[in-house]
Order: C-alpha cells, then sequence, then structure tokens
C-alpha cells in the first residue's frame, strides 16, 4: 500500500514539525507506519496489535506499553493517533530509563483525559503522578462515537520545555500545552498511556529523537 507524501506527512505531522522547528537535528527512532511493531514492555490491562491498531480489554486498569530506545536522548517528539473508547484517559509518554517493571517512575506524559474533562501535561516523580498543565476548552471524550484524534508529545531535557499537541479528526496538527519543569532531563522509552476500556492507539506511531 502507498501514500503520497504529502497525506502520509499530513498524518505523522512531519510537515508541521519541520516547519515549527521541532524536529530539527533529531532522527526518526520508532516508525510504525502501516503496522505496529511489538512493544519493549507493558503493565495492566495488554494492548493486542492487529496490524496498525493496538487495543486494551475492557475493565478499567491504568495501563502503559511501551518501546525503550537504544539510547539516552535529551529530545524527544512522538505522535500517535487514539482512540479513548470508554478509558477515562489516553496518550503518551517518555520515561527517563527504560521501560519499568510495574508502574510508571519518572516521565512526562500528555494526555486526553475524558473523564476529567481536559486535555493534560503531566509529570511523573518517584512514582507520584502530577498533572502541571490542563486544558478544558479541547479535548478528546471518552466516548465510543468520539472520532479518532492524534496526540503528540515533545520534550528538550536540557532547555526544560514540554509541549503537547493534538490533531482533531480531518484538522491540522495545534500546540495546545506547554510546560518549563525541571525534573527530568533524558529518556529511554516511550510509553502508550490508557486506562483500558477498549482503548485504541493507531498508526501512525512515530517517534524522533536526538
Amino acid at each position: 500500500m502507498g501514500y503520497a507524501p504529502s497525506t502520509f506527512h499530513a498524518g505523522t505531522g512531519e510537515d508541521f514539525f519541520l516547519k515549527e522547528g521541532f524536529l530539527t537535528g533529531m532522527d526518526p527512532l520508532i516508525t510504525n507506519s502501516t503496522t505496529i511493531a511489538a512493544f519493549s514492555d507493558s503493565d495492566g490491562t495488554a494492548l493486542t496489535i492487529t496490524n496498525s491498531v493496538a487495543k486494551s480489554a475492557t475493565g478499567a486498569a491504568a495501563s502503559w506499553a511501551g518501546y525503550n530506545l537504544s539510547a539516552s536522548k535529551t529530545k524527544l517528539l512522538a505522535i500517535a493517533y487514539v482512540h479513548s473508547s470508554t478509558s477515562n484517559y489516553v496518550g503518551l509518554g517518555f520515561h527517563d530509563g527504560t521501560m519499568p517493571a510495574s508502574t510508571l517512575v519518572d516521565s512526562y506524559e500528555a494526555t486526553f483525559d475524558g473523564a476529567g474533562g481536559h486535555s493534560e501535561l503531566a509529570k511523573y516523580v518517584s512514582g507520584s503522578l502530577t498533572a502541571v498543565q490542563t486544558e478544558t476548552t479541547i479535548f478528546q471524550n471518552d466516548a465510543v462515537l468520539s472520532a479518532v484524534w492524534g496526540i503528540g508529545l515533545y520534550v528538550d531535557g536540557s532547555d526544560n520545555v514540554q509541549k503537547s499537541f493534538l490533531k482533531s479528526g480531518s484538522g491540522q496538527w495545534i500546540q495546545i500545552l506547554a510546560d518549563t519543569e525541571t525534573d527530568h532531563s533524558s529518556f529511554q522509552s516511550i510509553y502508550l498511556r490508557h486506562d483500558a476500556d477498549s482503548a485504541r492507539f493507531i498508526s501512525p506511531i512515530y517517534c524522533w529523537g536526538s
């Protein structure tokens, strides 16, 4: 199956992120273009991969599935397409080290928190989760009839920058939240975050880094 470059880059947001300068000096690290590769590790309710979709089972449970990177990175950008179904929240994040044995420990993450009624930028520090920014005027709702949306996260550990992005339906990528937390300076894994309840992650799922 082929893709016209302009169409495919619109999906990954590459044209937008290049134009805005976020991809300067970065290399592709994860390129789930049409199918989703097996995860390095997971915790909670597993995601079952069928070609371009990774779907969780029913029953709420704080969960993640992720990929370890070959080396630690200070700057990362990742995007994924998501459908929360009735999952309270859905999104993605970057963990300081490789994926942990169980619960998340130290990371930044961006989620659509449908149950809470907002988009969220949050951090884990020593296993404790704190929301650092929220936006109540635009988010993907936790409903079966919601459209598939794109979500993105950019971090720069050297300059203490965190930014979240979304793409609603057929709309363009836009920046939603930003912060300057100082807790994490390097990252060695990317994870998909969900609360089970039939949440879906859909390709393209991409990560760039340096």
